[in-house]
């Protein structure tokens, strides 16, 4: 027999979640690779159909889980998201920062070369990690993003995240990575450009 609800807890990072029947109060536990034909990663409040079975310890599980939406829906949820102009545009001017800065011998090459390849490196573990989602493989630490991005490939990470439509809706996330670039863009700032630097010294003395 199939049951009909939705999803009202979801952990993506854990593969794991909890699914309510519009006919029941009772929490049924949901594991990613129960979903057949995953094309996208579940979210909170997701239709779905499910089977009901009994693991070892006697606890209901949902088995046999379907979304309970087209496959057109499901592609167009897929296509990259829209990348902002503005943001765009403030990516330019950090890498025209950091390079004139470089050029004049304000901020050393090792540290350029770290931001190019942190860039470099970012992407491939988004992309790795768009992946591994998809299959339900082994998936990149998140802790590991955010160390990529704070040492300033927060750049990539912005592209990757909406052009594979990858980690730009978990809040929590989307937090810490702003967290990031912000203290990135202060680092290079202050240690780039001698009068702020000067102005902060004075603030701070007075």
């Amino acid at each position: 027999m199939r049951y009909q609800g939705k999803i009202i807890k979801w952990h993506d990072d854990k593969g794991y979640g909890f699914v309510r029947a519009t006919s029941d109060s009772k929490d049924v536990f949901l594991h990613i690779s129960d979903i057949r034909h995953l094309n996208k990663r579940p979210e909170i409040n997701e239709l779905v159909s499910y089977e009901l079975m009994k693991d070892d310890r006697g606890r209901f599980r949902a088995t046999n889980v379907a979304y309970q939406t087209s496959s057109t829906s499901i592609k167009s949820i897929e296509k990259p998201t829209k990348l902002n102009s503005a943001f765009l545009m403030f990516i330019l001017i950090f890498f025209t920062l950091v390079t004139e800065r470089t050029l004049k011998g304000f901020l050393p090459v090792t540290f350029t070369l770290i931001v190019i390849g942190s860039n470099l490196l970012l992407f491939l573990y988004y992309y790795q990690d768009k992946t591994s989602a998809v299959k339900k493989t082994w998936r990149t630490q998140e802790s590991t993003l955010h160390w990529l991005s704070l040492i300033g490939g927060w750049p990539s990470a912005y592209l990757a995240q909406k052009l594979f439509n990858h980690k730009h809706k978990k809040q929590s996330f989307v937090v810490t990575y702003r967290l990031t670039a912000l203290i990135n863009c202060i680092a290079v700032m202050l240690y780039s450009l001698p009068y702020l630097q000067n102005m902060l010294i004075s603030l701070l003395t007075k």
